[in-house]
């Protein structure tokens, strides 16, 4: 029963230790190619005891109970730390696609006050009008005169008579 037992655990482990070499990419070359290597020898002698051992004498390999497992669970952490690392980089890194940089005004929108326009776009001041250069005063209207109304497209509507 114990040989039966072992042998099963030889295939089973020697799977398992080719499927995670080959499946997880996160591991390093080295613990790649170390999975499968001795996850076809877990696998080889296993099938040897199985189909083409005839009786005799054996070697047990307390390996087989401990080896797999450990090899399995340190494919597993790299993976974590992988998706992790992933995260952290997705999460503090360069903006996705359809976002925003920080400190960048959304598409459409002014950049705030004191700060230079996007490349490719107008210099705007506050409420989308115009910045005052500095050293030229605003524009003042004459004394008595109410201020001019902007019409459309922000530009001053004429005042007095349409015909005059």
């Amino acid at each position: 029963m114990f040989f039966l037992i072992y042998d099963l655990l030889l295939l089973l482990g020697g799977i398992a230790m080719v499927a995670i070499g080959i499946a997880i990419k996160e591991q390093g070359t080295g613990a790649r190619i170390l999975n499968v290597v001795v996850g076809l020898a877990f696998f080889a002698y296993g099938f040897y005891l199985m189909f083409l051992f005839e009786g005799g004498s054996y070697r047990i390999f307390f390996y087989v109970f401990v080896l797999p497992i450990l090899l399995i669970v340190r494919a597993v952490k790299a993976r974590k730390e992988a998706r992790e690392q992933a995260a952290a980089h997705q999460f503090a890194g360069a903006p996705q696609p359809g976002q925003f940089a920080p400190g960048q005004p959304a598409q459409g929108w002014p950049a705030p006050q004191g700060q230079p326009a996007p490349y490719g776009q107008a210099p705007q001041g506050q409420y989308g009008q115009a910045p005052q250069q500095p050293g030229h005063p605003a524009p003042q209207q004459p004394y008595g005169q109410p201020p001019a109304q902007q019409g459309q497209y922000g530009q001053p509507q004429q005042q007095g008579y349409p015909n005059a």
